[in-house]
């Protein structure tokens, strides 16, 4: 069944819409607020209450709860809600060594938005034992954390429906699931509660079956008697026991005789219940806690003369209490300490997304009392995570501390920033009457990050792109805000980083196309067809003879047509699913290429581009073992910034075991980027490929004439064949040729062609 987009999505929301929703899940979280605190029920029974109610809420037809194992290498289904039968479903157990992308991704980043789950790297581990079979399309995943950790997962997943989850969904889900933990953490202490109560019980049924000490006081003659038993509790023992009251006073601790002698009296004047704890003082010089009880005999004119008890040594007890009561009392503070923590970063002490969902949900309440314009900026730090697999997660980390210190030095007293999470942020700033504000803020904070921190010794240097959106105070919509700045955020992006952009309701209308491509692009990937290689011939610089086609991704679009990379690539790279379009184009080259050799023409050498993303899957290196001794026809162009990674350990036994196989690698793009004459050394590609900037002007240009040069003469001293792309005329073919340029490529030459088109050509360009 092919995906479609879901009923509950209005592709472009207005204002009322969205707003109606976010109401929706704010009462939807009340509700169970109102359940967990009501104290009623067990932790599966709120588990299928939580699961239905989201199922309901986010119009999804399936809705599931899991538990994590204590060593986290595997959850349990604790309950799944199937919304089209309304029935529930448990017991089922995914596997950490079956799913080692999935675990570690719901681990490490406490929320997973896979808008399409069958191509999304972080899930489509699933595909075939779980998504194909149940029809899923889209996940949304939350973590489910207590005070010790990560407890289990709540899964929200559409069937048959590819649905692009919005920033109030997924906080929506993320509260779900931090609701599930705060539960957990209460049924602990409820279960020490409950511990405390049963020892109180079992001593109060200890006291009525039997008597440790027994004592009877004669009220009349003053006289007391005390069984050998009370001694024995003390460490004493005596040949004729005491009779006075004094023994037991004396030993009374000197806290205690006052209270506990008005108690005894109060019970003779009032007949009150005589049921005292207190310490006496043992022979060995401790303290030890007693607990008397007592009953007044009465003459029959009602006068007191006698009062009789029994007392126990309740040491132990009282220990035991106080330890359960501290633990108690520990949990308590650990779990008001968590719930403080729940609205405030762990890692930069700002605000997080919990707090600004709360600021959303009162802010005509808590914030400006008179109506003023307000900005909310959406803040996404530019190519952050180059930062930390350059540097690793530690250095990273103390960037993002330095941000927030930035971005708190930068905001007024009555303002508001927070993290989101990763590497975005968000403000809600006071703009005044003129709306300047908020550029003012911009341009500072880039100005603050543009020098370098030092960190370790190292210098980093970031920089962020933000989206602005504004409203009135009186009237604002934090939440509808934030999703206009977020439209204005990408299309920063858009226009090269480092900027700012201000939302235009034109955005929505982009968006809209946007969502409507990734929808289309999935179902061209979960189809055949639709994406199909091209071919561009490359020729001999000297010879003019063909010595190989580069591989070049088209996608047959129903409505708009033939579409370059340049139409669609960048929807592929935010789906996360580049890798599965070299799949595909890798495997219909390999077909077109057995296809032509039956049909008598050999290409000398098929160049393909391939992700750093797919160099890495071992499917990789498995289709390249099935072509055998077809696989010496196979070149693999590879951006810079793969070769900078060869100190990765999986790119470089990727690379190892594809040279093995006969494969060539080539550099893409060079000249472009940043890489490094040692990393040409490290790796020693076959081929470098000068970018089209550099050959597009090169016959007119001396200075593109020197650079050409070098570039050659380095790939000269190092036996580099080099290609020049981009070559439009005969001029630019002539220079480059005779700059010393091994092949060349470029529309002048020869346009990119369907397999067809090559079998139609191929006496043509044999015979160039």
């Amino acid at each position: 069944m092919k995906p479609k987009l879901a009923e509950v999505k209005d592709v472009a929301p207005d204002e009322e819409h969205i707003l109606e929703r976010i109401r929706g899940f704010n009462a939807s979280l009340d509700r169970l607020m109102r359940l967990y605190t009501g104290n009623s029920v067990s932790y599966a029974d709120f588990s299928a209450i939580v699961t239905e109610e989201a199922g309901d809420q986010l119009g999804v037809a399936r809705v599931s709860a899991w538990s994590l194992s204590d060593n986290h290498d595997e959850i349990e289904c604790v309950d799944l809600y199937l919304a089209e039968d309304q029935k529930h479903q448990s017991g089922t157990i995914l596997k950490e060594k079956d799913f080692p992308r999935y675990f570690d991704a719901f681990l490490k980043e406490r929320v997973i938005a896979a808008d399409d789950a069958r191509v999304d790297l972080r899930t489509s581990e699933f595909a075939d034992v779980y998504l194909k079979p149940n029809r899923i399309i889209s996940m949304l995943d939350a973590q489910i954390r207590s005070a010790a950790g990560p407890k289990g997962v709540v899964c929200i997943e559409t069937v048959d429906i590819f649905r692009e989850w919005s920033p109030d969904e997924v906080a929506y889900a993320a509260s779900v699931a931090e609701l599930i933990g705060f539960f957990m953490d209460r049924e602990e202490r409820l279960q020490i509660h409950t511990q405390l109560e049963e020892v109180n019980e079992r001593y109060d049924l200890a006291m009525d079956a039997a008597v440790d000490g027994i004592w009877d006081f004669d009220l009349v003659n003053g006289l007391v008697f005390f069984s050998t038993q009370n001694f024995k509790l003390l460490g004493e023992s005596y040949d004729v026991a005491p009779d006075q009251f004094s023994w037991w006073e004396e030993r009374v601790h000197p806290d205690d005789v006052k209270k506990t002698r008005d108690a005894f009296d109060e019970h003779i004047r009032l007949s009150l219940p005589f049921n005292e704890t207190y310490r006496m003082k043992h022979s060995d010089g401790s303290w030890r806690w007693w607990r008397s009880r007592g009953q007044v005999m009465r003459s029959a004119s009602g006068k007191a003369v006698r009062v009789v008890g029994t007392s126990s040594d309740v040491t132990d007890f009282i220990n035991m209490q106080t330890e359960l009561e501290q633990r108690n009392q520990q949990l308590v503070l650990a779990n008001r300490k968590v719930e403080d923590s729940a609205l405030r970063d762990a890692l930069t002490g700002l605000p997080n997304r919990r707090h600004f969902e709360r600021v959303c949900k009162e802010f005509h309440t808590n914030e400006f009392e008179d109506e003023r314009y307000v900005s909310i900026l959406h803040i996404d730090l530019d190519y952050f995570k180059d930062v930390n697999d350059k540097f690793g997660h530690a250095i990273g980390d103390a960037a993002l501390i330095s941000v927030a210190r930035h971005l708190n030095a930068l905001k007024h007293r009555d303002e508001f920033v927070a993290r989101l999470g990763g590497d975005e942020f968000v403000a809600i700033l006071d703009d005044g009457q003129e709306g300047t504000r908020a550029h003012a803020f911009c341009i500072e904070l880039n100005k603050r990050l543009a020098t370098p921190m030092e960190i370790d010794g190292h210098g980093i240097s970031i920089s962020a792109s933000v989206g602005i959106a504004g409203c009135l105070s009186k009237l604002a919509d934090i939440w509808g805000g934030l999703g206009d700045a977020d439209l204005a955020l990408y299309e920063a992006k858009r226009s090269g980083r480092q900027t700012s952009c201000m939302f235009d309701p034109k955005l929505r209308q982009k968006a809209k196309h946007n969502r409507d491509m990734k929808e289309q692009l999935s179902q061209a990937l979960s189809e055949s067809g639709q994406i199909v290689p091209y071919f561009q011939a490359q020729f001999d610089a000297k010879t003019s003879e063909l010595v190989g086609l580069e591989v070049l991704a088209r996608w047959k679009h129903p409505e708009h047509g033939l579409l370059l990379p340049a139409d669609f690539l960048k929807f592929a790279e935010e789906m996360n699913c580049v890798a599965e379009l070299d799949r595909q184009i890798l495997n219909e080259a390999i077909r077109c290429l057995q296809n032509w050799r039956r049909d008598g023409f050999v290409a000398p050498r098929l160049s393909v581009n391939i992700s750093g993303q797919r160099l890495v899957d071992p499917q990789i290196i498995e289709c390249v073992e099935a072509l055998g001794d077809d696989a010496k026809y196979l070149s693999f162009e590879l951006l810079e910034t793969v070769f900078l990674d060869v100190t990765n350990d999986q790119v470089s036994q990727s690379l190892y075991r594809l040279k093995q196989l006969g494969v060539e690698f080539e550099i893409d793009d060079f000249g472009s980027g940043y890489a490094s004459i040692l990393g040409l050394v490290n790796v020693r590609p076959k081929r470098l490929k000068i970018d089209r900037s550099l050959t597009l002007n090169v016959h007119e240009d001396p200075a593109m004439i020197s650079l050409v040069k070098s570039i050659v003469d380095i790939a000269r001293a190092l036996k580099i064949e080099v290609v020049a792309e981009g070559v439009e005329n005969q001029e630019q073919a002539e220079t480059l040729a005779a700059l010393g340029c091994d092949i060349l490529q470029g529309f002048h030459l020869a346009k990119p062609t369907s397999h067809a088109g090559i079998i139609e050509q191929k006496y043509k360009l044999m015979k160039r």
